[in-house]
């Protein structure tokens, strides 16, 4: 049964779960402690859960959203996580890793607190595989793509982000290989200074994108290197290749593409500061809006976003620290589409004690389709 929450009872519920939450310890907390000994199978084994709850409010200037879901309160990317690494031999560790994101309103069934058709759950990440100091490490299943990790993860860093950036703007980042890939083997190696890696993307099932489209991966893959610098400095550089088909279910008729995704990104942390800029440009990626398999991609596009904060230790009043910050992106249709955007904005992040934060951001959007500017709130509970 569905029911109504006004907004005194949407801050007196997330009090209780937030509140009952932090009894936990806050940070990640280890079960089981790796501690090998001799004829004890179990003290081979280091397991860890952790994961973050995360109500928002996100309110478009004009009233154009009012009453929708997110005007309304809703989550924004509350998830669970659980590591396990085994200790085999040598320097061989088995490790396996489980990311579940949960949407609390959807779970309870709170009305006009999530969007129309949503999951109560989502496997955002599901992978096991081999690591080791002196040769690599060697994972299969979901996981963060090549691309995300060197290239998306440094400009992830805020709220309203990833708008320009290849993962999160292509048909589903868990299929086209650019966000949390499905179905991938992916090695990394750390050659000194620089982490490199290579992926391969196995074929995918259909995903069903409307009544009368389906897309299917084919196959892929990845490459990256991720060099770091100086203690401070990073700078990463990757490349994604995704074979795909787009089917006319209702025609029968169907189409290639050749998708591509080409990014790079600096990250700086100075002192108190965190700075970092990345961009990319996208061939067959990003779709043109059009629902017809002969015209689903756009040719090419490509996008910038860029970062600049300076956390500012307080560590009284229950406030470990404030964090005020500038930024934005821009995202660019060269061919395919006519379209762009760019958002500009200011946010300030402030960490409290017992793993809570609350963010607030201000987006000023400048786009062909006239996106009103935003302001967002979003509470953290870290643990």
């Amino acid at each position: 049964m569905k029911f109504k929450m006004n907004r005194v009872s949407q801050t007196v519920v997330a009090g209780l779960l937030l509140g009952g939450a932090s009894f936990a310890a806050q940070a990640e907390i280890t079960l089981i402690k790796q501690d090998p000994q001799p004829y004890d199978l179990l003290s081979r084994l280091d397991f860890k859960v952790g994961g973050s709850i995360r109500p928002q409010v996100v309110n478009t200037m004009g009233n154009s959203d009012k009453g929708s879901y997110k005007n309304n309160g809703y989550d924004g990317g509350t998830r669970f996580r659980f590591s396990a690494d085994y200790f085999l031999f040598d320097d061989i560790h088995w490790i396996s890793y489980y990311e579940l994101g949960v949407n609390i309103p959807a779970v309870f069934d709170w009305d006009q607190h999530y969007a129309k058709g949503a999951h109560d759950t989502t496997r955002r990440q599901l992978y096991t595989g081999f690591k080791s100091k002196t040769y690599g490490t060697l994972t299969y299943g979901q996981q963060n793509s090549i691309y995300y990790d060197v290239v998306g993860a440094k400009t992830d860093v805020w709220d309203d982000d990833m708008l320009a950036q290849a993962p999160g703007n292509g048909i589903n980042g868990d299929y086209d290989g650019s966000y949390r890939s499905r179905k991938m083997l992916k090695y990394k190696y750390a050659a000194g200074p620089v982490d490199l890696y290579a992926a391969y993307l196995f074929s995918d099932d259909d995903l069903l994108e409307s009544n009368n489209l389906a897309y299917k991966r084919k196959g892929g893959g990845s490459v990256g290197a991720n060099w770091h610098i100086n203690d401070t400095l990073t700078w990463g550089t990757a490349y994604n290749y995704t074979s795909a088909e787009v089917k006319n279910r209702a025609a029968g008729g169907s189409k290639d593409y050749d998708q591509s995704i080409l990014g790079t990104a600096l990250s700086w942390t100075p002192g108190n500061w965190t700075l970092s800029a990345g961009g990319g440009w996208y061939h067959n990626f990003l779709t043109t809006k059009i629902n017809n398999d002969q015209d689903y991609f756009a040719g090419n596009a490509y996008g910038v976003e860029y970062y600049a904060g300076y956390n500012i230790p307080i560590k009284q009043y229950a406030i470990k620290s404030i964090q005020p910050y500038f930024m934005g992106d821009h995202l660019k249709y060269v061919s395919g589409r006519d379209y762009q955007r760019t958002d500009n904005g200011v946010g300030i992040a402030m960490k409290l004690d017992y793993g809570f934060q609350v963010d607030f951001e201000h987006m000023i959007t400048n786009s062909t389709d006239n996106i009103g500017d935003l302001n967002l709130v979003r509470l953290y509970y870290n643990f």
